[in-house]
């Protein structure tokens, strides 16, 4: 194994302020100045070690695919894309229950070199024994994040553009402009091509999630950010950078036949074909289930795909049907996002490894992934609060019985219909939800539980003059027979078992709880908006997951500025 260590350099007596640092730094709208130049780049050097490991790798990789492609003997790839089309397909997490629900990280590989965090520092990289000195770790880091902050997705393109467009800005990322008199210099501006590099072995290695950790970490050691008894989950969407396509599940689930494939056919003596099977068969032949998948490619440029050695990989890994509503659906990623319920801060944001996973499939992983990074979190929480998706009671005994937390979702009726026959006098139906309807179209409101004869109490509302509904309700007569007060019925526990008696979801107690869950909503439009946007520009989990990343680093490293 290679060490590299270096002794430390005087720190310089003289430092030049530019004109244009202090313009900047005179402007109060101009927020990327500040947070550049004030970057707490020591807490960063584990990180920045462990990339210019992953950039030794990434180069003798590199250089070891070169000689195998100008040597290769490897046999063909006996597997057919059709093949790989339906291995790659039942091994998403929505038809194999063995598959992880959220993205995991591959380890990294020990390298072959070590370098000593304590050495580095913007402006110096570890030394060389030959070839050109790499550009500057936490210049280009700071490129990146620059750009987040400035709203503008953090992706080499816009990093480039930005570094070429302002000089200013690329001074203050530790960069100088090229000077072609003076040749390569590792300050220099890099090009597209070396931060695409830089992205990819950090998406790759999963280091802009370590840097997002660390942050978060330290905001919440230093107050930043509030430690709170509920925490709020959801789940959002980004549009994948990538096309669909419709495949043909299989009766027994291992893959193509040729029945499943296409029906048979025989050609008759006019050529055409025709079925082998009579038509009213085939009218009552079960319909085939279908599911959108990503394409099926190979990631190498050889010519000729069929007899080429390298595997079938999926074109966008993770990327499916996302359904909003019926008949609203989106092809994209998904992504699980956690946040405290008072505070305006995202905690934590991980990709499912299957955008057509159910919401509420997130939800246990995600949590014990964040108690595993941030350990102080698990003795504070005490409640959590998520949409219908997770109105499941063997979801919440989980969370009761594994870690004592309360799991609070609001009732999803899914396909249950309203309750019409045997109701109290008149009332209507009683909604999916449980709530009460009189004849008069009044919803009811909930009043209170009575545990000794288990039943809820409903009472109807008042109107937009204050009194009850009931007073000037032209069906009083066969309805409410009082002179005071307004109309109450009773349910019996057994009627609306979905309810619950210790805290009822149509109380005013939990409407007023799960109002604090909108602030998931506003941090979704603040990942999408504000630090970025919802249109994903690369393929795959992993980059998905590094755009992830970098905006709950970028908010981070804004409020810890801030």
């Amino acid at each position: 194994m290679i060490s590299f260590s270096d002794i430390e350099v005087q720190i310089p007596l003289i430092h030049l302020v530019e004109s244009d640092d202090l313009y900047l730094e005179a402007q109060a709208d101009v927020f990327w100045f500040g947070l550049l130049r004030d970057l707490d780049w020591a807490s960063l050097r584990p990180v920045a070690a462990r990339y210019y490991e992953a950039l030794w790798q990434f180069n003798e990789q590199q250089a070891k695919a070169r000689a195998e492609r100008l040597a290769s003997t490897a046999a063909a790839n006996p597997e057919t894309s059709e093949e790989a089309t339906y291995r790659l397909l039942f091994g998403r997490a929505t038809l194999c229950e063995d598959a992880p629900i959220l993205h995991e990280p591959k380890p990294l590989e020990p390298s072959s070199i070590r370098v000593d965090p304590g050495t580095l520092r913007p402006g110096r990289t570890p030394v060389r024994l030959a070839g050109r000195s790499p550009k500057c770790f936490f210049g280009m880091f700071k490129a990146f994040m620059g750009v987040a902050v400035c709203g503008t997705p953090p992706e080499p393109r816009h990093v480039r553009q930005k570094l070429i467009d302002n000089p200013s800005f690329a001074r203050t990322c530790g960069f100088t402009l090229p000077d072609p008199r003076r040749g390569y210099r590792p300050s220099d501006v890099p090009s597209l091509r070396k931060l695409e590099q830089f992205d990819q072995i950090m998406s790759d290695n999963g280091l802009w999630g370590d840097a997002a950790v660390g942050q978060v970490a330290k905001n919440l050691k230093e107050g930043y950010v509030k430690l709170e008894p509920t925490l709020v989950h959801d789940t959002t969407h980004y549009r994948a950078f990538s096309s669909m396509r419709v495949v043909d599940l299989p009766e027994g689930g291992e893959g193509p036949s040729s029945n499943d494939a296409k029906p048979n056919k025989t050609k008759g003596d006019t050529g055409k074909p025709t079925t082998t099977k009579p038509r009213k068969k085939q009218r009552k032949k079960k319909e085939k289930k279908r599911k959108s998948h990503p394409k099926t490619t190979k990631s190498c440029k050889c010519p000729d795909w069929t007899n080429c050695p390298h595997p079938w990989v999926s074109a966008d890994e993770g990327a499916g049907t996302v359904v909003k509503s019926t008949g609203k659906m989106h092809w994209g990623h998904k992504a699980s996002t956690i946040s405290f319920a008072r505070q305006e801060i995202l905690l934590d944001a991980v990709a499912m490894t299957d955008a057509a996973s159910h919401d509420s499939q997130s939800l246990p992983d995600h949590v014990a992934r964040v108690f595993k990074l941030h350990p102080e979190l698990e003795p504070v929480i005490t409640r959590v609060l998520d949409d219908g998706a997770a109105d499941d009671q063997p979801l919440k005994d989980f969370f009761q019985t594994e870690w004592g937390i309360e799991l609070l979702a609001p009732i999803n009726p899914r396909r249950r219909g309203p309750i019409t026959k045997s109701l109290p006098r008149g009332i209507d139906h009683i909604t999916p939800t449980g709530t009460p309807v009189c004849r008069e179209g009044y919803p009811f409101e909930f009043l209170t539980c009575r545990h000794d004869t288990r039943k809820f109490v409903f009472q109807a509302p008042r109107g937009e003059d204050g009194l009850p509904v009931c007073w000037q309700c032209p069906a009083r007569p066969q309805c409410y027979r009082g002179n005071v007060g307004s109309r109450r019925v009773t349910i019996a526990f057994e009627r609306l078992p979905w309810l619950d008696p210790e805290f009822p979801q149509v109380s005013k107690r939990f409407a007023k709880i799960m109002a604090r869950r909108t602030v998931i909503e506003r941090l979704h439009k603040l990942m999408k908006d504000d630090f970025g946007d919802d249109r994903l520009s690369k393929r795959g989990t992993n980059a998905f997951q590094a755009r992830l990343d970098k905006t709950l680093l970028a908010m981070h490293l804004a409020l810890a500025h801030g």
